[in-house]
């Protein structure tokens, strides 16, 4: 073998190492940037999170929360006159309460699919989370399918249509007629509210 060949043998595999290096920097680079735009979809969500909590722990703010979404609730004409007695005889800071759970649920189901389809969470782990996902939409026990659908278009197209997914997998429940609050609306009426003799008298 002569030296020309020799040359051009080391010649190839110098291109072969700097192309292999390469894709390496290019997959690097890839994970950075996803692992750096999954972590501030987790910021965010830690944002919302930090300002719904501070509105659970203030009793003026759950309460100011609270009777907006009752004059909404009996506002609107849609709704039964069942459902406004009920809401009309529960403590403001519950419907409040009930409502800020649904969308923090939301939220973090957000964030918990966005980090599975970023590859961070595995399939067994997603798998679970997506069955707590569904019982909970198909429960009318819960206000978070309401609200999810009292203003669909703020959410993610992706999620939009896990859930519409979900819900047409899981049993139909009978809930209210949704209410047009935007984000934090959407309602159904717990049956064990509605037993005689739990009512609770509204505070103001």
């Amino acid at each position: 073998m002569n030296i020309e060949k020799v040359s051009g043998w080391f010649q190839v595999v110098g291109i072969i190492a700097v192309v292999a290096s390469l894709v390496v920097v290019g997959m690097q680079l890839k994970q950075s940037h996803e692992i750096a735009i999954a972590s501030e979809y987790q910021a965010r969500l830690d944002s919302a999170s930090s300002h719904y909590t501070a509105i659970l722990q203030s009793e003026h703010s759950l309460r100011v929360m609270g009777k907006t979404v009752l004059a909404d609730i009996m506002e609107n004409n849609e709704l039964p006159a069942q459902f406004k007695e009920w809401a009309s005889n529960q403590p403001v800071e519950e419907l409040a309460f009930r409502v800020i759970g649904a969308i923090i649920f939301l939220k973090s189901h957000d964030n918990v699919y966005f980090q599975y389809q970023a590859g961070f969470l595995s399939q067994e782990a997603w798998d679970a989370l997506r069955a707590q996902l569904k019982a909970d939409l198909n429960d009318s026990r819960t206000w978070t399918r309401s609200v999810f659908e009292s203003d669909i278009d703020i959410w993610r197209e992706s999620y939009r249509n896990l859930i519409q997914e979900l819900i047409n997998e899981g049993p139909a429940s009978k809930q209210q007629p949704l209410l047009n609050l935007g984000c934090t609306s959407g309602m159904v009426i717990p049956p064990n509210d509605l037993t005689p003799g739990t009512r609770k008298q509204r505070t103001t």
